[in-house]
């Protein structure tokens, strides 16, 4: 494990390199864009491609031994590095596409690093809102260099949920189910079309708790470290901590992380099919 010096470095690298996209980002928001779709219902903009190349070079230029998963470049066949070894830059370079396209107003930069399987560093970037969420691994989150902590809540039905329902056409139904379930123990449920950004809304106890079905890495590296690190639990629905690997995600205070996953409705539908 690097000394903390060495993680503060990082995270400087993290933060110019989610600040020089999110300007990118920004700057082309409210224009016309080109979109294509990559697979079935998800897309990539001209934006997403300028921003991880904006990030990479960053990287690069200052690490070079460093390896780099990214979600347009990398591709899921980088996995393997990512969960071994020694340093993997996990990027995601505009989470929310679809807000993005749509000048919807929640979409963020993801940044993280990963040694030996573990994040250890984590910069997300909201331009929008000129928002800096950070995390260094036992160092705690930050929002805008202040700390930041999970809710205080214990009641689940006093409780702001949200979740995201990704593209897969048997988990999303599940993801929908879920929700519908769960719905009437929460004070409500909301859908941010960004996974990301939710997460560390659950970090800064906007939200309460968050749960999802069907993540990437570069979905998952960097936000997870800021939940844990403002004091949250974020592991799969059957209660195993989150790694990068991690499919599922579900984040929140220990006691209403608890409160959600004992309800049976919930973990019965998240294994079927």
């Amino acid at each position: 494990m690097s000394s903390n010096g060495e993680l503060a470095a990082f995270l400087v690298t993290a933060t110019d390199a989610a600040r020089a996209a999110g300007k990118i980002a920004r700057e082309v928001y409210h224009q016309p864009r080109q979109i294509r779709f990559k697979g079935h219902k998800d897309i990539v903009t001209e934006a997403d491609i300028a921003c991880e190349t904006a990030i990479i070079d960053i990287i690069q230029a200052r690490h070079p031994s460093h390896r780099i998963l990214s979600e347009e470049r990398g591709g899921v066949a980088a996995l393997t590095e990512a969960v071994g070894g020694d340093y993997v830059w996990i990027i995601d370079p505009i989470d929310g596409t679809h807000n993005y396209a749509a000048q919807l107003p929640y979409w963020c930069i993801s940044v993280a690093l990963a040694h030996e399987g573990e994040t250890v560093v984590a910069a997300v970037y909201d331009p929008i809102h000129e928002e800096m969420f950070t995390a260094l691994k036992g160092g705690g989150a930050k929002l805008n260099g202040a700390p930041i902590s999970v809710s205080e809540r214990t009641d689940l039905d006093d409780s702001l949920a949200a979740c995201d329902i990704g593209y897969d056409e048997i988990i999303s139904p599940r993801s929908l189910k879920i929700a519908q379930e769960v719905r009437p123990y929460v004070r409500r449920v909301r859908m941010l079309g960004s996974a990301v950004l939710a997460i560390c809304y659950v970090a800064t106890a906007r939200i309460d708790l968050f749960f999802h079905l069907h993540l990437m890495p570069w979905d998952i590296a960097a936000a997870m470290l800021i939940v844990k690190e403002a004091g949250g639990l974020a592991t799969d629905f059957d209660g195993k901590d989150s790694t990068i690997k991690s499919m599922e995600i579900v984040a929140a205070n220990p006691v209403i992380h608890a409160s959600f996953l004992e309800l049976p409705q919930v973990n019965r539908t998240a294994r079927q099919g």
